[in-house]
C-alpha cells in the first residue's frame, strides 16, 4: 500500500470513528431525553389520554433506541478491531507496555446495561408503584 493510501485509510479510519462517536453521544442523549418525557406522561393526570394519542411513539422509541445502540456497539467493536494494530503500532513501548498492564484483567464499564424491553420496564415501573404504595 503506498504512503498516500495509509494516510487516506488511516484519516477515514478516524472520521468513521468520530462519527460512530458523536452518534454515541447523541444516542445516550436521545435516551435522556426520553426518560425524562416518560417520567412526565407517567406522572401526568392525563397519562391515559397521552397513551392513546401518542402511545406508539411511547412504546417505540425505546426499541428503536436499543437498536441504534446495539449497531452502533458493533461498529465501535469493528472499528476497534480494525484500528488496535494501526494505534499499537503508533505508541513507544513503554505507552504499549502502560496499556497492555492497564487491561490485564478488564472488567465491564460499571453499571452494565439495564435491560430496556418494554416488558422489563413495565414491570420495574409496577414493581416501583407497588413499593411507594405499601
Amino acid at each position: 500500500m503506498s504512503q498516500k493510501q495509509a494516510n487516506t485509510s488511516e484519516a477515514g479510519w478516524a472520521l468513521i470513528t468520530q462519527g460512530v462517536t458523536a452518534a454515541r453521544v447523541d444516542a445516550h442523549r436521545l435516551r435522556k431525553l426520553f426518560s425524562q418525557a416518560q417520567m412526565l406522561v407517567e406522572r401526568s393526570a392525563q397519562k391515559d389520554h397521552l397513551y392513546q394519542v401518542a402511545g406508539d411513539l411511547i412504546m417505540g422509541i425505546p426499541g428503536a433506541l436499543e437498536r441504534l445502540e446495539r449497531s452502533l456497539d458493533r461498529t465501535s467493536y469493528a472499528l476497534a478491531k480494525i484500528g488496535e494494530d494501526h494505534l499499537k503500532d503508533r505508541l513507544s513501548i513503554s505507552d504499549r507496555a502502560m496499556v497492555e498492564d492497564g487491561i490485564v484483567n478488564p472488567k465491564p464499564f460499571p453499571g452494565g446495561r439495564m435491560p430496556r424491553t418494554s416488558i422489563e420496564r413495565v414491570a420495574r415501573n409496577w414493581e416501583k408503584r407497588q413499593a411507594g404504595e405499601e
